[in-house]
């Protein structure tokens, strides 16, 4: 609801509209909204301080839009599917990088305003994500349940939502964030180890599941704004915005700015230079800064974007630490030649190693080139036989949305080859093959008119995600504070520098309040300024 309340503002602003209407795809504004909150404030003071007051206002804009009759939801249809998704996000793990370093970065957040320099004390406090800069500011606690793992739940819900609703008409955009989701849950569904190795960290507060969410809706929009040329202001918004929230959650995505300007170059009439435009110019310039601020560098961990500060990392520490992710990501499963540089970074002889054992071991991988194969086998047949005669053609359009995904597949191969890191592309290609046959084989028109039927299979398959949770369901669970419990008896403190106590948490800090930090270092750097903390580089690490 609070979400909402700041998706009505953003879009009544950025439209100057009295007669505007805030469907569920809208919440994007109101995520960009907050964004842009969270980054400015957190550069005076921590966020815990505004949380009350962010959360308050939202409430109210939300009541005083539903009152004025603003939304054209379902809030019935909304809340289950929220219930029954934050029900799922329940039953999921804490994944590894959660308490390694993500509940770090948010506990700074909350519990400091910016410091310089953070990634002297643990080099991955510099991931600046906005998406983490969203949690921040709208955890708070309920009973001891903690929202900010529930969060991604929302926007996952809110995509679900999309292709269950009922709409008049159907369009290329709509089936094609049918497939993607419908390929998300069913795989979820179908996968041995509970919700699967993507749903599995639906309750953590990480990055990877939005990022492919936000994704999929960058395709939904470009295709949305094909689809309305003569009235697609709000569609071009949208599509911005989901490109800003995509690409400042993982940084390998913006290839897809293409798309961007493939839609600015055939809409004439949309000008460049708007409310939105402005707006998200300011707030990337807000979250680039904190990048800066936090490591030295504009874009972290791209090393070619570091300056030389007082408060930066240093250079081969953060080059170090990119090439090390690459060697890990190039020999999963099993780490073999993971410290032979020749062999994991130098050159391409990890390759079969990845093939046979990453490839020929992960599921998602194997699916989605089953189908971008059979796909393309039948393209070419239809294409042989010249039978059949369609009259939706694919167009140099949906050449630009394959040589996105490609190239962008192909980057996220070539670089670190682990599936969480090309989720978006990974399942956006196989659904976007089988729109391209369809649309070969003049089937897609069978499609576009059986609304009703689709979101009648997209809720059954939902409902056999729950049903699988249900199987996890023990009455106990519904007297459950929180059913995440972090411990800190094996933290263990470092030392005191500048009358401040250092810890050692060993890779699960968790959301430890005090400085807690994964390699322990022979001494700590502090400085201060104008009452900004500035932590500097002492690469040495203790033995």
């Amino acid at each position: 609801m609070v979400i909402l309340g700041y998706s009505f503002l953003l879009k009544k602003i950025t439209l100057n509209n009295n007669n505007i209407k805030i469907e569920n795809i809208d919440i994007l504004y109101g995520l960009t909204l907050i964004i842009f909150i969270s980054l400015f404030f957190n550069f005076f003071f921590p966020l815990i301080h505004l949380k009350p007051i962010v959360v308050i206002f939202g409430l109210l804009l939300f009541m005083y839009a539903a009152y004025k009759k603003f939304f054209e939801l379902n809030f019935i249809l909304y809340f289950v599917i929220v219930f029954f998704t934050t029900f799922i996000a329940f039953y999921s793990n804490m994944n590894v990088d959660g308490p390694m370093y993500h509940l770090q970065v948010i506990k700074w957040l909350s519990f400091h305003k910016i410091s310089f320099g953070l990634t002297n004390l643990e080099i991955r406090l510099g991931f600046n994500s906005s998406w983490h800069s969203i949690v921040a500011l709208l955890d708070f606690n309920i009973y001891k349940i903690s929202t900010k793992y529930y969060i991604s739940a929302l926007i996952l819900s809110s995509l679900i939502y999309e292709t269950i609703r009922h709409k008049s008409k159907l369009n290329y955009s709509d089936i094609f964030l049918y497939l993607t989701i419908s390929f998300l849950i069913f795989f979820s569904f179908l996968h041995p180890y509970n919700n699967g190795i993507i749903l599995n960290h639906l309750g953590n507060p990480e990055r990877d599941i939005v990022g492919m969410l936000f994704f999929f809706l960058i395709i939904f929009f470009f295709l949305k704004a094909l689809e309305n040329l003569k009235n697609n202001k709000n569609y071009i918004n949208l599509l911005i915005i989901s490109l800003f929230l995509c690409i400042t959650s993982r940084l390998m995505m913006s290839p897809m700015i293409i798309l961007l300007v493939v839609i600015l170059l055939k809409n004439k009439t949309y000008k460049a230079i708007n409310f939105t435009t402005i707006f998200l110019f300011i707030t990337s310039i807000l979250w680039v800064l904190r990048s800066f601020f936090l490591s030295g560098c504009l874009f972290f961990p791209f090393y070619q974007t570091c300056f030389k500060t007082n408060w930066a990392t240093n250079i081969k520490e953060i080059q170090f630490f990119v090439e090390e992710a690459m060697r890990i990501s190039r020999t999963l499963p099993t780490r073999n030649g993971v410290n032979d540089l020749d062999f994991s970074l130098n050159s391409y002889k990890w390759i079969p190693q990845w093939i046979n054992d990453y490839f020929f071991s992960t599921a998602l991988l194997q699916i989605a080139a089953s189908i971008i194969i059979i796909t393309a086998l039948f393209f070419l047949i239809a294409s042989f036989f010249n039978k059949y005669k369609s009259t939706n053609t694919n167009k140099i359009t949906d050449f630009y949305v394959l040589i996105c995904l490609i190239g962008i597949i192909l980057l996220w191969f070539i670089s670190a080859p682990e599936v969480r890191y090309g989720l978006g592309p990974l399942i956006s290609l196989p659904c976007f093959a089988i729109i391209l046959l369809l649309k070969k084989l003049n089937l897609i028109e069978s499609f576009l008119n059986k609304n009703t039927k689709l979101s009648l299979i997209m809720s059954v398959i939902f409902l056999l995600l729950i049903s699988k949770n249900f199987a996890l369901f023990q009455f106990d669970d519904l007297f459950k504070k929180s059913k995440i419990v972090h411990t800190y008896t094996h933290i263990e403190k470092i030392g005191k520098f500048n009358n401040t106590n250092y810890f050692w948490g060993k890779f699960l800090c968790a959301d430890f309040r005090e400085i807690c930090v994964n390699t322990v270092k022979e001494k700590y750097l502090i400085d201060e300024i104008y009452n900004y903390k500035i932590y500097k580089s002492s690469s040495q690490l203790k033995e």
